[in-house]
């Protein structure tokens, strides 16, 4: 798995690239709390290549979007796709996070 960062609009947009499991979840939730600490909290998650991810992944974007919450802030998810996209539905988290087709969306959203 790949993580890159980098900013739309002043907004930070994590990619991941490969599958998220529980082997490496926590790297998804270390750069995400670093980004927190650094006082960064509107964030936007791009899933467009990730082709799966398992409950461990899930729980980590739950634990994030709750402490953005306590800033104010906001998790944005964009791109799901296939299995990703089903998992979120199956599980009801589609529900629950702020999910966009494209950047562009859940940027304009934080206004």
């Amino acid at each position: 798995m790949e993580i890159i960062q980098r900013e739309n609009k002043s907004i930070p947009v994590i990619d991941i690239v490969g599958e998220v499991d529980l082997y490496n979840a926590k790297d998804i939730k270390d750069v995400l709390d670093g980004m927190i600490r650094d006082g960064k909290y509107q964030i936007i998650l791009n899933l467009a290549k990730v082709p799966f991810m398992d409950s461990s992944g899930i729980g980590t974007l739950v634990t994030v979007m709750y402490k953005l919450k306590k800033y104010q802030g906001g998790l944005k998810v964009v791109n799901t796709v296939g299995s990703v996209a089903k998992v979120f539905k199956m599980t009801g988290m589609d529900a629950h996070l702020e999910i966009f087709d494209s950047e562009e969306e859940a940027i304009n959203s934080f206004d």
